[in-house]
């Protein structure tokens, strides 16, 4: 992905050399003179990167970090002040600006974009967590019932008498009105349909002989 460095410098020399060491590793630089335009255009292209002189006309270095740091949506923007071999740099206000970095001209072209590359914030995309697929229910127990007739199983097993108490019913209901959903529906009525037409059908059938 191509990204943004703003730039800030009265030297046209400069705005000339950091276009060209940036233009072979994908990065687009938008040069402006002055501070005000700095600014200005900060608010317009969002950069990955803002480079800054220290000293030149309207807002200077400082102040423009200041803007950044300021910013409602893009104050973690990077800055990077760019500071003059015979210029007084003020470390400490640098700091409370809120600076990211410093650099002294004249630089060498790898060293500028090593600084800027390890400043850089992550912008790659993040890995989407995982979609997992619910189980599909057991068709053995569709509405939860097992657990309840466990014991009762036991006991049968055991050939003893089972009994289910007016509790046991009363968890039954409940399970059932808990789990009744329309999979649940649509997983067991082609099995109870059948059932109940036939008995309907022999209850008629019974009927009509009686009759």
């Amino acid at each position: 992905m191509r990204r943004t460095i703003l730039l800030a410098d009265d030297s046209p020399t400069i705005r000339r050399l950091v276009t060209q060491i940036f233009a072979d590793v994908e990065f687009e630089v938008v040069a402006v003179n002055n501070g005000e335009a700095a600014i200005k255009t900060f608010d317009e292209v969002c950069p990955s990167v803002v480079l800054a002189d220290i000293y030149m006309p309207g807002k200077n270095g400082y102040e423009v970090c200041l803007h950044v740091r300021q910013h409602p949506t893009l104050s973690a923007t990077p800055v990077v002040l760019l500071v003059g071999a015979f210029d007084a740099f003020d470390d400490e206000f640098a700091r409370k600006a809120g600076a990211t970095a410093n650099i002294t001209k004249p630089f060498e072209a790898g060293a500028l974009t090593e600084l800027v590359m390890s400043i850089l914030p992550d912008e790659s995309p993040k890995p989407r967590a995982a979609e997992v697929s619910p189980e599909p229910p057991d068709d053995s127990d569709l509405l939860g019932l097992a657990a309840i007739f466990r014991d009762e199983s036991a006991e049968a097993a055991q050939g003893k008498a089972v009994s289910i108490s007016e509790e046991e019913i009363d968890r039954i209901a409940d399970r059932v009105i808990e789990k009744i959903t329309v999979q649940v529906i649509e997983n067991i009525a082609w099995r109870i349909v059948p059932e109940i037409t036939e008995k309907i059908v022999r209850e008629e059938l019974k009927r009509t002989d009686e009759s």
